[in-house]
């Protein structure tokens, strides 16, 4: 894969999150919504269950009830066309938009726009998600926040996921070289490496 210089530079300004937490448990719910976030869109494989599970958990179910009672509005955007987005929306009780396309920004728009309930400022929504290639990639392009997650369980990714990490890889080397401060700030975890 080749890409020119002029597209490395775009593309490493469009790859890097706002936000980096070890798991959507550590996200700082309140404090997000200080900084006058309103909605949250999410995705689901490897950020709110692997790809080897299906249903949601008691923990989950505690992390949207902490979303909902915060006054947060929640919103699942899924690249996955399969019934399991289907299924676990449904036992979730979450609206949703599955086959989003991340990063076009047809899904995310869709759920902004005809999915949830309110209307917000660009400012106002934050995407979760594990992917660069897909979640990053898709909110930047949005112009919305995004916070990226560490995948639950990378083992279960599906070949498509790993293509994408595999690109992933490529990018981060570069924006540790172009952009070290963001890079040590938001993705050096999420690189696998530890600090010195």
């Amino acid at each position: 894969m080749r890409y020119n210089t002029s597209e490395v530079f775009f593309m490493i300004k469009m790859l890097i999150p706002d936000y980096y937490y070890k798991s959507i448990y550590d996200i700082p719910l309140e404090e997000l919504y200080e900084k006058g976030i309103r909605l949250i869109l999410t995705d689901l494989d490897n950020t709110l269950i692997s790809y080897g599970k299906t249903d949601p958990s008691e923990e989950l179910f505690e992390f949207k009830k902490k979303i909902l009672d915060l006054g947060f509005e929640f919103i699942l955007v899924s690249n996955s066309r399969k019934k399991r987005v289907d299924h676990f929306a449904e036992l979730y009780q979450i609206p949703y938009v599955k086959f989003s396309t991340k990063p076009l920004k047809r899904g995310i728009l869709k759920a902004i726009k005809k999915v949830a309930k309110g209307e917000y400022k660009r400012d106002e929504i934050l995407l979760l998600g594990d992917q660069l290639m897909t979640d990053v990639l898709g909110g930047k392009r949005c112009k919305i926040q995004v916070c990226l997650i560490e995948p639950i369980d990378k083992r279960t990714d599906i070949l498509s996921t790993r293509i994408n990490r595999g690109i992933e890889s490529f990018f981060l080397r570069r924006i540790k070289k172009k952009r070290r401060e963001e890079y040590d700030l938001y993705l050096k975890e999420f690189a696998g490496e530890k600090d010195d």
